[in-house]
């Protein structure tokens, strides 16, 4: 991993609400418990893009990137106006249930669950498909996208701790 940070001249933190769209190389880190990101690559064009979105849905409110609908059109808006096609590979992370609850009904969707169907909906109304995904459970994450390759390599935290349990490339 450090060799992954060190051979990157620009590292960007993507705080939740915030997405990137960049032809520039850049190494995005981003941490997410029940909030979602999710990665655009197009290898043709030389664009990446990621988002961090907290809740599911904007119900009419002016653009705010905090919601997963809007900023997954604000994200596909942009790259369409840059002339991004059909080679556009998508990635999706997060959603987990970091928090335990007591009293939850098990037939209800926790807000990590919404994000994730949210993320899907979106996407597929957009006919975009998820190539990759790392969504739900119990455990956070921490990502970096790197925008030159499209790469996305995930480390999954331990339950209730800041130490790091695995590390997935996707």
């Amino acid at each position: 991993m450090k060799n992954l940070i060190a051979s990157h001249t620009h590292n960007i933190y993507l705080k939740p609400g915030e997405v990137l769209v960049t032809r520039t190389p850049v190494l995005v880190s981003t941490v997410l418990g029940s909030c979602v990101a999710v990665t655009m690559y197009s290898a043709l064009c030389g664009f990446g893009a990621i988002c961090h979105a907290m809740l599911p849905v904007n119900k009419g409110r002016e653009v705010d990137l905090r919601y997963v609908d809007t900023a997954l059109q604000h994200i596909y808006a942009k790259l369409s106006e840059y002339g991004v096609g059909s080679d556009l590979v998508v990635k999706l992370f997060g959603g987990a249930q970091v928090l335990n609850v007591g009293g939850r009904s098990p037939h209800k969707q926790t807000v990590g669950g919404q994000n994730v169907a949210m993320a899907e909906a979106v996407l597929a109304s957009l006919g975009l498909a998820v190539a990759t995904r790392d969504t739900g459970g119990n455990r956070g994450r921490k990502l970096f996208f790197c925008t030159r390759s499209g790469d996305v390599f995930v480390r999954r935290m331990r339950s209730g701790k800041h130490s790091v349990d695995e590390e997935i490339i996707l």
